[in-house]
């Protein structure tokens, strides 16, 4: 099995053309904590494992090999990688802002859907 946590943690960053620094910032960690985690040197504890998969839009099951699939994340997250579109742009500061703030509270994913709707309607 090897160092898959770690193996999937960087293909999925690499998929989302994020470096790692830019990764460790939108998760509260050092990039020195993700370069290992992704080298299998340290393996996350079960808190920043759960950040991780929800930050990357995928179950903690798939980030620990209990599945192969991928997609297999709860509702509310399915719709998320629309609104990290939103996040990796920054083109426009203050809405940039209100989706990195409203993306820190999964119960708020309906309003965050709504934006981004909004958004693409109007380009």
């Amino acid at each position: 099995m090897g160092n898959m946590l770690g193996s999937r943690i960087r293909f999925l960053r690499e998929e989302r053309h994020l470096s790692q620094l830019e990764m460790a910032k939108e998760l509260n960690i050092s990039n020195v904590q993700l370069s290992r985690y992704e080298s299998g040197a340290r393996k996350p504890d079960p808190e920043t494992i759960v950040r991780i998969a929800d930050f990357l839009g995928v179950s903690a099951d798939y980030l620990l090999g209990r599945t192969t699939s991928v997609r297999e994340v709860p509702p509310d997250y399915a719709s998320r990688d629309d609104i990290r579109l939103i996040l990796q742009c920054k083109k426009t500061p203050a809405l940039y802002a209100l989706i990195q703030d409203l993306s820190r509270h999964p119960e708020k994913t309906d309003l965050m859907i709504k934006i981004w709707e909004a958004v693409k309607e109007a380009h």
